[in-house]
């Protein structure tokens, strides 16, 4: 039906046409909302996520941009806590329902292989692992959603962000591959 009433004011005449062009100079992104962008730009006027969050001025997008760099900074916090919570678990020894077991360890000596911590399906650190995969799984792929805008200023916050949060929370990693990452 929208197809149709384009092509109407299209033959309609002078008088239609007019009508038309004012409403697109009232709303400089009424073009925006009739299709997603399939190339790298640069505009301000964004559909972010869903309908409610649409930008359409440089301050709109600049704010959205603060808020997508704090978001990226945020999930790169939540992959190191997640591996602080794993350590810590490999640490402890006073929960009974991980089972705890080091390779190559010797019979008199210290252990010199890894750690790995083997939660049981009921235990209490499984469930938190469980819910905190949930919550990453679900904030990348939001953030890849945000990134498939191909809005080149959200795709730069975006990247900062994650770049920022890996610079505060990288260091401290006990590895450099992350295995547990969704979005590599």
């Amino acid at each position: 039906m929208d197809h149709m009433d384009h092509s109407m004011h299209a033959h309609s005449g002078h008088e239609g046409h007019e009508g038309h062009d004012m409403d697109m100079h009232d709303d400089p992104c009424a073009h925006a909302s009739h299709g997603h962008a399939m190339a790298f730009h640069a505009g301000v006027c964004q559909e972010i996520l869903f309908s409610g969050w649409m930008t359409t001025n440089a301050l709109e997008l600049f704010g959205s941009a603060v808020a997508i760099f704090f978001a990226g900074v945020l999930y790169e916090g939540l992959k190191y806590f997640r591996e602080a919570l794993h350590a810590r678990a490999t640490a402890s020894t006073g929960d009974s329902r991980v089972n705890i077991t080091k390779s190559e360890c010797g019979t008199n000596g210290p252990c010199s292989g890894t750690a790995i911590v083997k939660y049981t399906m009921l235990s209490s650190g499984h469930a938190i692992q469980t819910l905190l995969h949930f919550v990453q799984s679900f904030a990348s792929y939001t953030l890849m959603l945000v990134f498939m805008t191909y809005n080149v200023w959200l795709c730069i916050a975006l990247v900062l962000g994650l770049a920022v949060g890996y610079f505060f929370f990288g260091w401290r990693k006990n590895t450099v591959v992350d295995v547990n990452e969704h979005c590599q």
